[in-house]
């Protein structure tokens, strides 16, 4: 493959040669047909069925291209990843799920056409992703799925990985505290709904600290203070069960 990409010229030759090969001789292309089946967001899994999510697909040639000396990035737009390729040329948005080759300019058409909906984009959606953040959005993908199927042991799996990566954000501490409750596991669930409290400002509140009480309760709106008593419930059953 090396020797092939290196004989195309700079420019838009050498990422649709990238493009082809995986895409048309490899034979990896996206799972339409089941989208949103756990196996397209393991990248072994990919990698042994050549299916898979666009971003997953996106990981492939981001990984190809690297090892061949390019310059590629992982962009992700808004429900949709793609690769971007850059050289002395220009650069060029791989969108390894549907096989296509596209110029800068006319991704907001093309991902309007797919979508059946406007998008505009803005220079900023055009940003490369960090490791972490492809990570993050990878693990969101597999969390919705789990959730979907109603497979509450890995989508709390799913939130354990979140958590390491952006262990300051207190939505996935809450989001893993329901999950445990759901399993009937009252002591990790207290622990999380404490951590979401204190990442809050409201640990005060959630504990009956006078002082914080009457200032906290006041502004507590609906879905809160359902919180705060799914919290109360949480706690009298540790009670029972201790």
């Amino acid at each position: 493959m090396r020797a092939g990409y290196e004989a195309q010229p700079l420019g838009k030759a050498r990422p649709n040669y990238l493009l082809r090969t995986l895409c048309e001789e490899m034979g990896f292309l996206g799972n339409r047909e089941n989208y949103y089946e756990s196996q397209n967001s393991f990248l072994s899994d990919v990698l042994d069925r050549r299916t898979g999510l666009p971003i997953m697909l996106s990981l492939v040639c981001m990984a190809v291209g690297r090892r061949l000396g390019a310059e590629v990035d992982g962009i992700g737009f808004p429900n949709h990843f793609m690769a971007r390729y850059r050289d002395s040329e220009g650069e060029w948005l791989l969108d390894a799920f549907n096989g296509q080759l596209l110029l800068p300019e006319t991704v907001s058409t093309y991902l309007s056409s797919i979508f059946g909906q406007s998008i505009q984009l803005s220079a900023a959606a055009f940003r490369p992703m960090t490791a972490a953040l492809v990570a993050q959005r990878i693990l969101n993908n597999l969390r919705n799925v789990y959730l979907a199927e109603q497979n509450y042991v890995m989508a709390t799996r799913t939130l354990d990985f979140s958590l390491a990566l952006t262990p300051l954000n207190p939505l996935p501490w809450q989001e893993r505290a329901l999950l445990h409750l759901e399993l009937q596991e009252f002591e990790p669930a207290s622990r999380d709904l404490r951590r979401y409290f204190f990442l809050t400002g409201q640990l005060g509140l959630a504990l009956g600290i006078e002082e914080e009480q009457v200032e906290l309760e006041q502004i507590l709106d609906d879905q809160e203070r359902q919180l705060f008593d799914t919290f109360n419930r949480i706690e009298e059953m540790r009670t029972r069960l201790n």
